[in-house]
This record gives structure tokens, C-alpha cells and sequence, in this order.
């Protein structure tokens, strides 16, 4: 049962009914469109939706799959075979399913780009490409020439750049390359920072760096010009950083890991804050009402009033149990407990908010 103000939806031996003021019932054959739309309305995962279109005529010419209500967003997850199926973990029911796509699924996918996973071929680290895996939909894109892709480092919800991270094969330097919707070429910048302790970010027209242990730098995207260069904070027990624009603020975000135990999982959040041109990294306690959702590399934030029954201040994200299985975990940043959700059954992968327009 899904319980709203005014409605309950009941599934009853294949019959959807609404109860209206707790009273009244009116079969779902005879509701009105703009009655059927409110309840699509009301269900911001994807899949529901499909199902409620699937009922009847009535229901399906009333509930569009492209209404710009709020979504949750979906864990997409390595192939299961070398045909046309992948995973995808719905947050609204806890449970893995599998996604039959018109195009071949033989790519890693190394992030998010609107709707559009970006993936790499396996084996072909020079064919890359924008895939939306619900219709197929595949936009090619240039081979980065010089350096190997790892993540998308630009907020997938907002930037029209596509901005890229990658690595130098023989240097293990880490590189930013960025495209803008019609070109042809990728613009690439370079840095020297470590392979594994690096991370960086695209937001705006500016780029930042941070190198675990060394100064965080801020540029100019386009012109290479230094913009500010502060100390980078450090944590104990770091086992993974993430550099992320969240809701207009940049984070700095430490994984720690004090044991392999789910529990013993915590994070440190630090916000950039400026001042008449002057930068630092502030530690915070509490993101408010964000809820964060980490890739791999990057990530997104979405505010908890736009995905209902989900409270704030707390983070997603992917990660090993203490048998070396991939999990799906949920952070609460309040009491600092982490727990693995259940019943996913998949390897690596990227969030992504699904849309079948």
C-alpha cells in the first residue's frame, strides 16, 4: 500500500482501486484522467509509473512517462551477459531488476550525463559514447586522444558540458577533458597529480584539483589560469575522496574506513567557501536536506522535498561488505550508521535518473 493524503492505492487481485476521503470507492475503469495523472504524480520512481500505464487505455493515455515530477534515481549495474540485459536497483522497492536494451551492452560505465550513462567498450578504450538504456538512444562522441576516461567530473543534473577524468597510461598523472554540446573535440587540460589520491572537478567554467595531502587548486577552465590555490584538508583512515557541486556548493567529501565492517564506514564533508577572493575548506556536520548520491568517481545531490519518503542528510553509495561482495549502502550523517540495502545482486555501476524521452 502507498499512502497519500487524500488516496490510498491498493493493489487487489489485479484490480488498482482509489479510496477517496476514506470513504467513497471508485473503481479504477471510471476515474478521471486528471485524477489518474495526480496519482502518477505521486509515484517518483520510473517503473511504477510504466506499471500504472500498463493497467488500461484510460490510464495509459493519462500518465505521461516524461512528466517533469521528481524521479529516483536508479543504481544501473554492469551487464549480466554478453547480450542486451543489465541491472538497475530501484530505491522505491529494494529490489534488482533487469533492463532487456535495444542496443548491445559491452561498455563500463563510467558515469552520468542527464539521463545518459557515459560508457566506454570494452576493450576499445577509444569508443565512447552518451547511452540512455531505457530507449536506446546512443550518441557517439570523440575518442579522448591521450589519456584513458575514468568518471564524469561535471554534475550530470545541471552542466550542458560533458567534463571528463582520466589517466596517462605510463605517467599515472590524472587529466580533465570537457566537450560542449555540437563539438567536435574534446578541450583537454593536465595535470601531475597522483593517480589514486586525485580528484577533480568541473563546474561553471571553473576547474578544481585536489591532491590528497597537497594544495587544492581552482582554475580557469578555458584560459588555464590559477584562480586560487589553498591547503587540502587531510583524514584519518581515507579510503576514498570525492570532489562534488552540490546544490550551488562545492563538498570535499573523505570516505573513511576504520575496519571492513559496514559500521565502522564514515564520512567527512568539507564545503568551500570564498570571501572576497579568498578560499578555504570549512568541515560541516550536516548537508540539510540534500541526499547525495556517489559514483564512482563524482556524484549528484538531490533535495529529500523532491524524492518523498526519503529524509535528508544522508548519502548512497556503493562499496565492499566485509566479504568482499559489491554492496549498496545508506549513510546517515545524523547518528553516523551505515547500513547495506537489501537484495542487490550487481557489480559496479553508476546512479542515474531514469527518463524514457
Amino acid at each position: 500500500m502507498i499512502s497519500y493524503k487524500n488516496q490510498d492505492l491498493f493493489y487487489l487481485s489485479g484490480r488498482l482501486a482509489v479510496v477517496l476521503g476514506g470513504s467513497k470507492i471508485c473503481r479504477w475503469s471510471s476515474l478521471p484522467p486528471d485524477i489518474i495523472h495526480l496519482i502518477s504524480t505521486k509515484l517518483p520512481d520510473l517503473s511504477d509509473r510504466v506499471r500504472v500505464r500498463a493497467v488500461c487505455k484510460t490510464w495509459h493515455s493519462s500518465v505521461s512517462v516524461s512528466d517533469p515530477s521528481p524521479r529516483l534515481p536508479w543504481f544501473l549495474s554492469e551487464r549480466v551477459n554478453w547480450d542486451d540485459e543489465i541491472l538497475y536497483y530501484s530505491l522505491s522497492s529494494k529490489q534488482t531488476y533487469k533492463i532487456h536494451c535495444q542496443k548491445q551492452i559491452l561498455a563500463n560505465f563510467l558515469g552520468t550525463a542527464g539521463s545518459f550513462i557515459f560508457c566506454c567498450q570494452d576493450g576499445y578504450p577509444e569508443s565512447v559514447a552518451l547511452l540512455n538504456p531505457l530507449n536506446g538512444l546512443e550518441i557517439s562522441l570523440p575518442a579522448p586522444k591521450d589519456f584513458e576516461v575514468l568518471g564524469v567530473v561535471s554534475n550530470p543534473l545541471q552542466d550542458d558540458i560533458v567534463a571528463v577524468s582520466g589517466s596517462e597510461t605510463f605517467t599515472y598523472g590524472i587529466w580533465m577533458a570537457f566537450m560542449r554540446p555540437g563539438e567536435e573535440d574534446w578541450e583537454i587540460l593536465s595535470w601531475n597529480i597522483h593517480y589514486k589520491q586525485g580528484v577533480c572537478l568541473y563546474h561553471e567554467g571553473l576547474s578544481y584539483i585536489n591532491e590528497y595531502g597537497e594544495d587544492t587548486l581552482i582554475e580557469d577552465a578555458m584560459t588555464r589560469e590559477l584562480v586560487a590555490s589553498i591547503p587540502s584538508p587531510k583524514s584519518f583512515h581515507l579510503s576514498s575522496q570525492h570532489l562534488l557541486e552540490a546544490c550551488g556548493e562545492i563538498l570535499l567529501i573523505f570516505k573513511n574506513n576504520a575496519s571492513d565492517r559496514l559500521q565502522d564506514f564514515g564520512f567527512e564533508i568539507y564545503q568551500l567557501e570564498e570571501a572576497s577572493g579568498n578560499y578555504q575548506w570549512v568541515k560541516i556536520r550536516s548537508i540539510g536536506n540534500q541526499v547525495l548520491f556517489l559514483n564512482y568517481i563524482g556524484g549528484f545531490s538531490v533535495r529529500d522535498s523532491k524524492l518523498p519518503g526519503f529524509k535528508g542528510n544522508c548519502i548512497y553509495f556503493q562499496d565492499y561488505d566485509s566479504m568482499s561482495n559489491r554492496v549498496l549502502c545508506w549513510h546517515d550523517l545524523e547518528n553516523g550508521t551505515t547500513e547495506a540495502l537489501p537484495n542487490f545482486w550487481g557489480g559496479r555501476g553508476t546512479w542515474i535518473i531514469p527518463n524514457l524521452g
